[in-house]
C-alpha cells in the first residue's frame, strides 16, 4: 500500500527557513514550490531581492524536489553538493515563486533544477543542482 504524502503544514521548519521566511507551498515526488513574501530584509541596497536570498529559494527547491520517494511517499532529507545560479532579471512585485524539479539522478545522487518567478510571474533566477540523500534516506 502506498502511503499519501503528508500534508506540507506538518513539515517541520527549520530555523534557517524560519529565519528567511519562506513556505513550502506545495511538494511531492520529484518537485517542490516555494514562495516567499518579500520584505525589506530581503533586499539589497538598491530595492531589489538579494542575490544571496535568490540562492537560498533556488538550492531549497532543488533539494526538496529530491526528497519525497515516489513509491513510499515518504520525506526525506537532502544536502546541496553544488549548485549553480542565472540571475536573469529583476523581480517585479513583492512575491517570489520557485518551482523545483528533480531531473535525474540515482541511489546517492539526484539533479535537480529550479525557477524563480516574480509576482508578474516573469522569470528572475534559474539554477541547476547536484544533490546527495543524507545517510538515513534511500
Amino acid at each position: 500500500m502506498v502511503a499519501d504524502t503528508p500534508p506540507i503544514s506538518s513539515i517541520e521548519t527549520g530555523e534557517f527557513q524560519k529565519l528567511i521566511g519562506y513556505e513550502i507551498t506545495d511538494w511531492g515526488p520529484g518537485f517542490a514550490v516555494i514562495e516567499l513574501e518579500l520584505k525589506d530584509e530581503h533586499c539589497n541596497r538598491h530595492g531589489n531581492p538579494h542575490g544571496g536570498v535568490l540562492m537560498t529559494l533556488l538550492d531549497a527547491a532543488c533539494t526538496r524536489a529530491g526528497t519525497v520517494d515516489p513509491e513510499t511517499h515518504e520525506m526525506g532529507r537532502a544536502a546541496t553538493i553544488s549548485v549553480s545560479t542565472n540571475f536573469i532579471s529583476v523581480a517585479q512585485g513583492g512575491k517570489l515563486r520557485i518551482e523545483g524539479k528533480k531531473t535525474g539522478g540515482g541511489r546517492r545522487i539526484f539533479f535537480a533544477e529550479a525557477h524563480a518567478y516574480d509576482e508578474e510571474d516573469n522569470l528572475v533566477a534559474s539554477a541547476v543542482g547536484t544533490c546527495r540523500y543524507a545517510s538515513n534516506a534511500k
